[in-house]
């Protein structure tokens, strides 16, 4: 148990309470249980709860009711106290980590759009790559990385 979960009794009050901090906007339950993998009704739960303490506002939103802290001080000391870096899915999504993840192989070459076979010959002209040219480029890749360096543990790699 790390100190902010020590602090306020409770890990999913924790995860929710540093989510909230690292977000920019409010948050839904449903999406900070989808976020963390926790069953969704303990995060409403918990949810009421830091409402009624005064901890978190409930605010109406597009989709239902949203939360957001309410006390800087208390962002400012969740962020302080968290032990881990939590990503939430706006940064995830974003182009600098999509990038990141493909560098770090976690995610696959994008395949070649399948309108190929239903594109006119002026579109066909315009396209500077073939079918399957991009997961030939990523192999190739892959084949001289497994050249240069060996697998010691989970992502970590011994240049060879």
């Amino acid at each position: 148990m790390d100190s902010l979960s020590q602090l306020l009794g409770s890990s999913t009050r924790a995860r929710i309470v540093e989510l909230l901090a690292l977000s920019k906007k409010p948050l839904s339950a449903y999406r900070v249980s989808k976020m963390y993998n926790i069953n969704t009704g303990k995060v409403y739960l918990e949810m009421k709860k830091l409402a009624g303490l005064g901890l978190v506002a409930s605010l109406r939103g597009r989709r239902g009711v949203e939360y957001a802290l309410i006390d800087e001080n208390l962002r400012a000391l969740s962020l302080k106290l968290s032990s881990r870096r939590v990503i939430t899915y706006d940064e995830w999504r974003s182009p600098e980590a999509k990038a990141q993840r493909f560098r770090s192989g976690l995610i696959k070459p994008p395949k070649f759009p399948g309108v190929w076979n239903k594109a006119t010959s002026d579109e066909r002209q315009k396209s500077t790559r073939l079918p399957g040219e991009l997961n030939a480029l990523a192999r190739l890749a892959r084949s001289k990385f497994d050249k240069k360096y060996r697998r010691i543990r989970d992502r970590e790699y011994a240049r060879i």
